[in-house]
């Protein structure tokens, strides 16, 4: 069981990510905390994806707010993300040869 007073590592607050107008992630409010494991489920465009490349540094936030350690912050890159341990894996097919 997780425990609730761990340190919490990554936190959205009302995170809201919109393309064109049309939000892909809406009011997201997430915790993640030490020594805990989550799995993002959802039905295609549920905006699992873009949550995880908001958090990846590959988007930014349209409102709403993100902590890394209790800290606010807004990555402009995939290499900013990781200088604050965050790194992705992608599983795109096209990134590997068959």
């Amino acid at each position: 069981m997780a425990d609730p007073h761990a340190a919490e590592i990554v936190r959205f607050r009302k995170a809201t990510k919109a393309f064109a107008g049309n939000a892909a992630v809406r009011d997201v409010d997430f915790t993640l905390r030490q020594g805990e494991v989550h799995a993002l489920l959802g039905e295609n465009g549920a905006g699992k994806s873009t949550l995880t490349k908001v958090l990846a540094g590959l988007y930014p936030l349209t409102s709403g707010e993100m902590l890394i350690d209790g800290k606010p912050v807004g990555f402009s890159s995939p290499a900013d993300a990781m200088k604050h341990g965050i790194a992705m894996v992608f599983q795109e097919t096209n990134l590997i040869p068959s």
